[in-house]
């Protein structure tokens, strides 16, 4: 059965569109009311289409496209906006939603079938191709360990990264969901990993639009109270280390460097059930 994911904070205008699409088509339609919720259920299961809509309370629809084309490949997607705006428009339509719609009382009659003209004709850029393997990770003969043995090992690296001048770490998967994270507690774990997934599909967005086919990154962002590095490892995890103020750029990318090494390490290690080991 074709799964579709609303997400639209209004509750009544939400009911009103399920209902014309799942008489409409039989659809199964699961509605999301804010973009953590949507971000939980897109990471828990697998949807055919999205319809977002652009304003939501800790949002719009806009900020999880990118989020939503690396983590459901194939995923086709509708943005919904009360107001024209060629802006809005172009945005989205170029971070890989496949309509634009704008509300009116035509609405819930027509909305069944934009969806239906993009699940019958998908867009050749429905997916974002994940970064590869580059040479420094050697992650060609890397094989998944299963989720408690990779928690456990990556929780041991991270007790051996955050120290002296690192204030927290932590490993998330491509869709953002937190694997293992070493923080203090009023740090967001899952949102900081929705903001590394986004971040992560932008990255692999050169690939998609400017025909440049990105083989890895390392970068650093200055944040209030300190500094955070990120680095891939590719087609798998984001790492990302948050320094106390004042700590180096260069050495913060360096050490970046080094605790994705660690943590591919506390990975293989997980996979074949032997000791963590450090590279």
């Amino acid at each position: 059965m074709t799964r579709i994911l609303l997400v639209d904070a209004d509750e009544l205008e939400s009911a009103d569109l399920g209902r014309s699409m799942a008489d409409a088509r039989g659809w199964e339609i699961v509605r999301a009311g804010t973009l953590i919720e949507a971000i939980r259920m897109a990471g828990e299961s697998k949807f055919d289409a999205a319809v977002l809509d652009t304003d939501l309370p800790d949002g719009s629809g806009l900020d999880i496209l990118d989020f939503l084309r690396i983590g459901s490949p194939g995923i086709q997607i509708v943005l919904l906006s009360a107001k024209p705006s060629e802006q809005v428009a172009f945005h989205a339509l170029s971070h890989g939603a496949g309509d634009f719609v704008v509300k009116d009382k035509h609405l819930e009659r027509e909305l069944p079938g934009r969806i239906d003209a993009l699940l019958d004709h998908p867009s050749q850029h429905t997916t974002i191709e994940t970064l590869t393997p580059v040479q420094v990770y050697d992650a060609q003969d890397y094989s998944s360990p299963k989720p408690e043995q990779t928690a456990s090992a990556v929780e041991a690296a991270l007790a051996d990264i955050v120290h002296d001048n690192v204030v927290a770490a932590g490993v998330w998967d491509l869709r953002g969901r937190p694997i293992a994270v070493k923080a203090p507690d009023d740090m967001d774990a899952e949102g900081i990993g929705f903001a590394l997934a986004t971040l992560h599909g932008q990255v692999g967005a050169l690939w998609t639009y400017g025909n440049m086919k990105p083989t890895g990154y390392r970068l650093v962002i200055d944040v209030e109270g300190g500094i955070l590095a990120v680095t891939a490892i590719p087609g798998t995890y984001v790492v990302a280390l948050l320094f106390e103020t004042g700590f180096a750029a260069r050495r913060a990318l360096d050490r970046a460097d080094q605790a994705g090494l660690k943590i591919l390490a506390a990975l293989q290690q997980g996979a074949s059930g032997g000791d963590v080991a450090a590279p």
